[in-house]
């Protein structure tokens, strides 16, 4: 991780200075990245989501680990002044995919079965970020939401749908604003 923190380090220095200077970025923590570039290098998938570019920070980190597999990542932002910031963030990533709109617009749209989903957008939405997905997650898909434990009432009936749904497997980790990791499994009888 240090090698990539070194070699990227003008671009991480850049999304630092933004976070700092400009109001409305959400940017997940450090520590946060590094686990979703952990987890992306353990699964190895094809097809990622994310729901919530910002600035792309996430997606960048997102997006190094995906082209150590060969794969793409869809990203969904809302607000076209982060997703213009995140296009010029983003402009030397060639496995991204930015999209602009309401993410439950966008979802029915995608084509093909997504491996990896990475939610942290509007928190109230994110029970209806899952239903729209359900049909186009890859069997084992591992589905990550931010904002867990920071957000609890918020993502409550998205925590409680995942949590009580024979279709997922669930551990929330308490790091940073907490996370909730989900495996898919639609073969569970």
């Amino acid at each position: 991780m240090e090698r990539l923190k070194k070699q990227y380090k003008y671009e991480l220095a850049r999304f630092e200075v933004q976070k700092n200077n400009i109001k409305r970025l959400w940017n997940i923590p450090q520590t946060t990245a590094e686990l979703l570039y952990t987890f992306i290098k353990i699964k190895l998938p094809k097809h990622i989501l994310e729901i919530g570019t910002s600035n792309g920070f996430s997606t960048f980190w997102l997006s190094l680990a995906a082209e150590t597999c060969g794969a793409d990542v869809d990203t969904i932002e809302i607000d076209e002044s982060r997703f213009k910031l995140a296009k010029k963030n983003l402009v030397n990533r060639n496995n991204v995919i930015q999209r602009l709109g309401k993410a439950e617009l966008i979802i029915p749209e995608l084509t093909g079965k997504y491996d990896f989903v990475f939610i942290d957008a509007g928190k109230i939405n994110y029970i209806n970020y899952i239903e729209l997905l359900q049909n186009k997650l890859s069997n084992n898909a591992i589905i990550v939401a931010d904002n867990v434990i920071s957000h609890k009432n918020t993502v409550k009936e998205y925590l409680d749908y995942i949590e009580s749904s024979k279709l997922f497997d669930s551990v929330t980790l308490n790091l940073d604003s907490g996370l909730n990791v989900a495996i898919y499994n639609n073969k569970k009888e």
